[in-house]
């Protein structure tokens, strides 16, 4: 099978890190794969790994000259499947793939913000898309709720790589908690998530200032960088806490550090699905989020975590009190977690979206 990917991300967050993961399982499975991406991350590491990759860098969601150049690109490939993995890559790529002539084309949905809202979104999701590839159950239903028929849509869950049950966790190459300054036996909430409004950090802020207030000798870190940074910054100061909360931008040793968290926490209000919380749950460390999108299909409240309402400081700093209170307690998430999470593996993320090509292209009566 001869698989298109187009991606318009020009950082590196989660989509990414999937489509690097897919590009990798369909390799090893026999498969062909093209990837349509702007110079970044993601163009970078698949042409270092051997992918062919060629330059797209579409400049908004209507580039029409974009939209042309992509359908003489794979025209040239000539794919069995398109698979668009970004909103501009959606609107773009689908009708790239359709004036193409390529016989099926799938858009991954990761996020659960409000479709056809507007007019262009209306026409955005009018377009011919044999399968929307819903990372959550969460995403299912805001897509449902927009009116995408149920019978294009797919629950394809996002996939991390899961340690092996023995592997021992290898030295970590930078301390965390000599890079806050603080003891080391200093107890470290964590999170790893960009900071964009709906990763409601601004909520975690005020539920670290009560935590702070309880528990003086608690740390907060996050890594990831954003648009928010400012207001987050100027407020952290407002609220006396930049001795406290951290923030360290993005790390490429984001896995070493978050090792060491004493706790991962999650505040979003809205929320695909977390793969940094999958990585904390895969790493043993207990995690405190937020109940939204997609995070209970992979939390369960007081069995592998603890899930409190979003846009609930107070809910939230109990709910961190509690497990850096009760060690015995968050041992008991984490090790629940550290099997519940062995769903969520890039195998089986992989696995899916083959089943969900295959099945779309037997629909259109092609062998591939």
């Amino acid at each position: 099978m001869r698989v298109a990917h187009l991606d318009t991300g020009r950082g590196w967050r989660g989509g990414q890190a999937q489509v690097r993961f897919l590009l990798r399982g369909l390799r090893a499975r026999g498969h062909d794969c093209l990837l349509l991406a702007p110079p970044g991350p993601l163009a970078e590491r698949a042409r270092a790994e051997g992918f062919a990759v060629l330059d797209w860098a579409p400049r908004g969601e209507w580039d029409l000259g974009a939209a042309w150049r992509a359908a003489r690109l794979l025209r040239a490939f000539a794919p069995h499947v398109a698979h668009c993995h970004s909103a501009h890559a959606h609107a773009l790529g689908v009708p790239a793939a359709r004036r193409a002539g390529v016989p099926v084309v799938v858009v991954s949905r990761r996020v659960d913000f409000a479709v056809a809202g507007n007019p262009l979104s209306r026409l955005k999701y009018r377009m011919p898309v044999d399968r929307y590839l819903c990372i959550s159950r969460g995403v299912v239903e805001v897509m449902r709720s927009g009116g995408v028929p149920q019978a294009r849509l797919a629950l394809v869950p996002s996939g991390i790589e899961l340690p092996a049950a023995d592997a021992v966790a290898p030295r970590a190459a930078a301390d965390l908690r000599a890079a806050l300054g603080a003891p080391p036996d200093a107890p470290v909430v964590g999170t790893v998530a960009a900071l964009a409004p709906h990763k409601d950090h601004a909520n975690l802020l005020e539920a670290a200032a009560l935590v702070v207030r309880a528990r003086p000798d608690v740390r907060f870190a996050w890594l990831g960088e954003g648009e928010c940074r400012a207001a987050l910054e100027r407020r952290r100061a407002a609220l006396g806490l930049a001795g406290h909360v951290h923030l360290l931008g993005f790390r490429g040793d984001a896995l070493d550090l978050l090792r060491q968290f004493t706790v991962f926490c999650l505040a979003s209000h809205l929320e695909g699905l977390c793969t940094s919380l999958l990585d904390a749950q895969s790493l043993g460390v207990p995690v405190v989020a937020t109940a939204v999108g997609g995070v209970p299909d992979v939390v369960e409240d007081g069995v592998s975590g603890r899930l409190v309402p979003g846009g609930d400081p107070a809910a939230l700093a109990r709910a961190l009190l509690e497990a850096l209170t009760r060690a015995d307690l968050s041992r008991a998430w984490a090790e629940q977690a550290r099997v519940t999470v062995r769903r969520f593996s890039a195998d089986h993320m992989v696995e899916r979206t083959l089943e969900e090509y295959r099945s779309a292209l037997r629909g259109r009566g092609v062998v591939a």
